[in-house]
Order: C-alpha cells, then structure tokens, then sequence
C-alpha cells in the first residue's frame, strides 16, 4: 500500500467518527435555539398577561371611583332614622365597594390570602344583606368558619 492511500484511509476514518459526533452537535445546538424560542413565547405571554390584569385592575379602580358618587349621595338620607331602606341600600353600596377593593388586591398581589379576603367579604355581604333561610345563614357563618380555619392552620405567609 502506498503512504498516500494509507494516509488519506486514515482521512476518511477520522472523518467517519466525527461525522457522528459533529451531527449529534448540530441536532443539539438546534434544539437549544428550539427551546430558547420556546421559553422567550412563553415569557412574552406572562408579560401579556400580567398587562392585562393590571388593566382590568385599573378599570376596576376607575369603576370604584365612579361608584363612590352615589354612596356619597345617600350619605344625608341616613340621617332620617325612620328609612331602614336607605341603610340597606348604604350598606349594599359599601360592601360591594370594599369586595372590588379586595378584588383589586387579589389581582395586583396574586396570594392565597388576597383571594381568601375577597371571599371572605363576599360571604359576609351575603349575611349582612340578602334575608336568606335559617340555613343559608348557617351555611354562610360555616364557610367563614372555613376561611378563619384554612387563614390559621392552612395559610403559609
């Protein structure tokens, strides 16, 4: 065998085992930009998200303002005592006012505990306002109950 036969044999077999190899880099390399894609998609849709619950925080906000001209209003109408309705109606106005504040909350602090406080004055609303059967009202003390319970023994803080 000639040297330049055997030289360029010896070529080739290199090139045979680093074919392989320079394969398995390149199929790496592509799934490394695959993922990068991937995560880049997936970041630019929590940004979007988190954009739109802060818009809907805001408008919520807006709307709050806008709801404490008419609490406002019936504030002279409680000073005659002998209209329980404009109390009822008073009371109505303020807890949905403090729910959307708590709604707010829930949507800009994303806990566990801002989520257990809007529910938590949603329930007691319910009691306060809406004349429901004996049963309904014990349901209703049952689930604060609940609340009280998951805030003390299940609420990491």
């Amino acid at each position: 065998m000639k040297p330049e036969s055997l030289f360029r044999d010896l070529s080739n077999r290199r090139k045979a085992r680093k074919a392989p190899e320079e394969k398995e880099e390149k199929r790496m390399e592509r799934i490394a930009r695959s993922e990068k894609k991937h995560r880049a998609l997936a970041d630019w849709l929590e940004l979007v998200t988190e954009v739109m619950e802060i818009a809907v925080a805001v408008i919520v906000l807006v709307g709050f303002f806008i709801s404490i001209i008419p609490i406002l209003k019936e504030m002279p109408s409680l000073l005659d005592n002998t209209n329980a309705y404009s109390f009822h109606v008073f009371l109505e106005h303020a807890f949905n006012l403090v729910i959307g504040i708590e709604f707010v909350r829930m949507l800009i602090k994303h806990t566990p505990g801002s989520a257990l406080g809007v529910l938590l004055f949603a329930i007691a609303r319910h009691m306060v306002l809406d004349s429901g059967s004996g049963l309904e009202l014990l349901m209703s003390v049952a689930a604060i109950a609940g609340i009280f319970i998951i805030r003390k023994y299940l609420y990491v803080h």
